[in-house]
């Protein structure tokens, strides 16, 4: 399913929540009663349906069984009615993995450290400790693969290594993935202008690897995708360098960074979040 039919099902699970609620601040008991006991049963008698079908194709075809439990929107049904068979913890290092080659193209990594009362706690490792936006950074490109694989993870918090201090809280920032026409066809040491969601960015290829960042070199202003790349090396037409593969560490006289945009190439689309 697309990644616009999970916002869907998203917003169709929010609504019932939101309905759910109503029924519970009724003024007539009886009227609350029965509407729940009304839900209950239809939730216990889909769910029951849903273990049966669950039954039969893992009976009868094993590879649309594991692709039924790696589906976003069926997996969250299964956890409602308590019938998926992978934990937890098996899932959110299945969620990790799918985005750390995101991460280590940008020379950083990110690695679980502990679940506990389901919030789970990361930390950041190499460049991206750095990185004065790595914690958005790594919250945008991490959380989509976690709601995705865990909708009943409570939330999660990154550890800077160094501090050892939490410097996320869950549940604060929010991105919308957008998809990149012409991303694809673009050649080591090339770079692309585009537009995602209204903001500008620049998109470059090292090697087999893709990044996106803002448009625009923070020491002066200019467009980045009017200037150079060479050897993981962008530079400004004023000429500040910046480390494309160090999630854009500035490499000349001055600090600062430029600003990554998580970009994930999921099913041949590539896409980038831009936060909402």
């Amino acid at each position: 399913m697309s990644h616009n039919g999970n916002s869907d099902l998203n917003r169709q699970g929010r609504r019932i929540q939101e309905l759910v609620e109503k029924i519970e601040s009724l003024a007539t008991p009886d009227a609350r009663a029965m509407l729940q006991e009304c839900l209950e049963s239809v939730l216990g008698f889909y769910g029951h349906g849903l273990e049966r079908i669950l039954e039969v194709v893992k009976r009868n075809d094993r590879k649309a069984y594991d692709a039924l439990l790696d589906d976003g929107p069926v997996r969250g049904l299964l956890l409602i009615h308590g019938l998926h068979p992978v934990d937890l913890t098996t899932r959110l290092n299945q969620a990790l993995e799918k985005v750390r080659p995101y991460m280590k193209s940008h020379g950083g990594n990110v690695e679980l450290i502990g679940l506990e009362d389901d919030v789970a706690k990361l930390r950041l490792q190499g460049h991206c400790e750095s990185c004065p936006s790595s914690t958005v950074t790594l919250e945008l490109a991490v959380r989509e693969a976690i709601e995705e694989a865990c909708p009943d993870l409570l939330g999660f918090e990154v550890e800077n290594a160094l501090a050892g201090e939490p410097k996320h809280r869950p549940n604060e920032t929010r991105a919308e993935w957008e998809p990149l026409e012409g991303a694809g066809g673009i050649a080591d040491g090339g770079l692309l202008a585009v537009h995602a969601g209204g903001v500008p960015l620049v998109v470059c290829k090292v090697g087999e690897n893709l990044y996106a960042y803002r448009d625009h070199c923070p020491a002066c202003n200019m467009p980045l995708h009017l200037g150079a790349l060479a050897q993981g090396e962008i530079k400004c037409q004023l000429g500040h360098v910046y480390d494309v593969r160090a999630a854009g560490r500035r490499l000349d006289n001055g600090g600062g960074h430029l600003e990554p945009i998580p970009l994930l190439v999921r099913n041949g689309v590539t896409q980038v979040a831009i936060p909402a």
